[in-house]
């Protein structure tokens, strides 16, 4: 006993400000969840639940959605299976609360706890995500822990991350799992531990079977291994038969999903002629790559503005650091290229160019890498807080208000179209945020009347989205006690006072480590 106390004890000290940074960010992420999820990720949790109850992937009988049906008769969700599988404990926890509440409550009030339960797994993604960022930094690229801290909130809370920390999206996920896979690419050329080519692959692999695009990141990876240092073709070799090797169970797998779904074993259902209106390869690459990069609507420069300063930064960053800025490189341009080339290079119905929220922590690096330089510098420490003033200010009224309900409320204005929603800057997706954020804030101070938008939203959703779209704000609407959600929100409170407290004792003590250094030297 004694034995395990000691060993729990070692790895608490030894991970305890990781650990740290991960309650930050997760109580910010649950703090600012809106409670619901109106994603695509719905369906993918649907499949989830059809495996905890009936062991089963197929429905008899189609369901709405993104289902289709297959040879045999049954009906497939035509998207891939990663994201169900990592939804797979919360559809089991909500199986089992179903299974006990049925006896007290109805069916209806259990549904309601199903999704509020299930609308926290995005911001669990988004916190390992940032966990991985400032780890990434801190080990990866020896940034002091205040540094990598600042980066770190920079990232999340200047950027579209912060919105999609509450969006079940499948390219959340592969944020995720991206970071994972190049945390731990570093950190095999740091250790030349064959775990970490394991641990980067098998990252890879679930993100291939959650979005098939992932095989770039495959790819790039591939070539990382290949430049990363010299070596004899031996020793290359084997790294890449490794990583292979690692990547076979996800092959076979997406192979007989293929085959089970459509009958082609090299063909997914979202490569079919029913999603070639927004994932065909017959766009036209200039006009999505103008789009991705300079539209009012669209570009990542609106919704990720720090990318800027990455941009700008990039030829320092390459100096320091050649090999990781070739594969940053690489992943952003064949990344930009293909999404760039789909018919829907914007990701359709999503918050800014949504299929880039995969590699922002990627591209984010050289910013995050080179802030003690940036803050040194008076014109980029001056540029660095507008871009991150503006993104925050963006970020905060999608926050506040609701982007799908925004689209929603477009499309009932005929201004949803490309025309206005993209490429027009006064109707453009994120003006119409900065505008729903201040109306909110005002509807709110003057009790103005909801926005109603005709029969697409139930009431206490446009309640929410008209004012505070907190899941707080919603528990009051429903009629609990505010005080009763005040003693909810209390505790995530002091979860962020605390963890913020133990990373600034973390970095002090860093900083103090690093002074007797240097006296001694």
């Amino acid at each position: 006993m004694n034995k395990i106390y000691k060993s729990i004890s070692h790895l608490y000290k030894k991970y305890s400000l990781y650990l740290s940074v991960f309650i930050f960010f997760w109580a910010i992420f649950a703090l600012t969840n809106s409670g619901v999820d109106s994603s695509e990720g719905l369906f993918h949790y649907e499949v989830a639940v059809q495996i905890v109850k009936h062991g089963q992937l197929g429905f008899a009988t189609q369901p709405e959605g993104i289902f289709q049906v297959a040879p045999n008769g049954r009906f497939y969700a035509g998207h891939e299976i990663g994201n169900t599988l990592f939804m797979l404990p919360v559809a089991f926890v909500n199986v089992m609360l179903e299974n006990f509440a049925s006896k007290f409550v109805s069916l209806e009030t259990i549904g309601k706890a199903q999704q509020f339960l299930l609308s926290f797994q995005a911001g669990i993604y988004s916190s390992i995500t940032a966990t991985l960022f400032f780890a990434l930094l801190r080990v990866g690229f020896n940034q002091p822990v205040k540094l990598s801290f600042i980066a770190t909130i920079l990232l999340t809370l200047t950027t579209f991350f912060w919105t999609y920390s509450r969006n079940l999206f499948d390219g959340v996920l592969c944020t995720t799992l991206l970071t994972f896979s190049f945390f731990s690419l570093v950190r095999y050329r740091q250790t030349k531990k064959d775990v970490f080519i394991i641990s980067c692959f098998l990252a890879l692999g679930f993100a291939f079977i959650t979005r098939i695009s992932m095989i770039l990141a495959i790819l790039v990876a591939f070539t990382y291994l290949l430049i990363y240092r010299r070596a004899s073709i031996a020793k290359k070799l084997s790294e890449f038969m490794l990583g292979g090797i690692t990547l076979i169970p996800f092959i076979i797998w997406q192979l007989w999903y293929n085959f089970l779904r459509t009958g082609i074993i090299y063909k997914s259902p979202v490569q079919t002629s029913v999603y070639a209106g927004n994932n065909a390869l017959d766009g036209n690459i200039l006009i999505g790559l103008s789009g991705l990069l300079f539209s009012p609507g669209k570009s990542i420069f609106i919704y990720a503005p720090l990318l800027l300063i990455s941009i700008f930064i990039f030829h320092r960053f390459y100096r320091q650091y050649p090999k990781e800025g070739i594969y940053i490189a690489a992943l952003t341009i064949i990344w930009f290229l293909l999404h760039a080339r789909l018919r829907s290079w914007y990701g359709a119905a999503g918050w800014g160019p949504r299929h880039l929220i995969t590699i922002l922590p990627i591209m984010f690096i050289p910013c995050g890498v080179s802030l003690g330089y940036i803050w040194q510098q008076i014109s980029l420490r001056i540029t660095t807080i507008c871009l991150a003033g503006f993104g925050f200010i963006l970020g905060l009224c999608s926050i506040i208000s609701n982007w799908h309900f925004r689209m929603m409320y477009a499309v009932e204005k005929n201004i949803a179209d490309d025309k206005n929603f993209i490429w027009e800057l006064s109707n453009s997706q994120a003006i119409d945020m900065l505008h729903a954020g201040a109306e909110n804030i005002i509807r709110m101070i003057t009790k103005a009347p909801i926005i109603v938008i005709k029969n697409t939203y139930s009431e206490a959703n446009e309640y929410a989205s008209s004012t505070l779209n907190l899941w707080s704000n919603s528990f009051i609407y429903a009629g609990i006690p505010w005080f009763a959600v005040v003693i909810l929100l209390i505790p995530l409170f002091v979860l962020i006072y605390l963890s913020a407290r133990n990373i600034l004792i973390f970095s002090e003590q860093s900083n103090t480590f690093e002074g007797r250094k240097r006296v001694i030297i």
